[in-house]
């Protein structure tokens, strides 16, 4: 009997502190979303406010509201089509001189790999002023 109480007593310990371990990490998550998002505010407003406007707001080049850009795909970010638009380098894209601005701002290089993280933060960003 003594041994069921001990067993009862491990498996309560042991989801309880599964539990926790996944509150921790979901922390952990939450606070990596927000250090991405402040950085992607920095870019943002380094890289996209001239034309998108303040804090995802229509601006006076690029009329789309970034504040509703994932209730305008579903519910969900459409992370491949956001990198593949922001990196759109052909010739009369809107976004090829912000891109090789973005390139050359990382170390002096073109990288991709760097760049690409830069609009990671700033998509982080942008996930972050959704209206609800």
């Amino acid at each position: 009997m003594d041994r069921w109480k001990y067993t009862g007593a491990w498996i309560v310990l042991s989801i309880v502190g599964a539990g926790l371990g996944v509150a921790i990490s979901a922390g952990a998550d939450d606070e990596i979303d927000h250090v991405l998002a402040a950085g992607g505010k920095v870019r943002y407003e380094q890289y996209c406010t001239s034309c998108h406007g303040p804090g995802g707001a229509p601006g006076t080049k690029a009329k789309s509201d970034l504040r509703t850009y994932v209730a305008r795909h579903g519910g969900k970010f459409p992370a491949a089509d956001w990198l593949a638009i922001i990196a759109d380098a052909r010739p009369g894209s809107p976004h090829t001189k912000v891109w090789e601005r973005i390139r050359k701002d990382q170390l002096g290089t073109t990288s991709d790999a760097a760049a690409r993280g830069t609009v990671g933060q700033i998509a982080r960003y942008v996930i972050s002023i959704q209206s609800q």
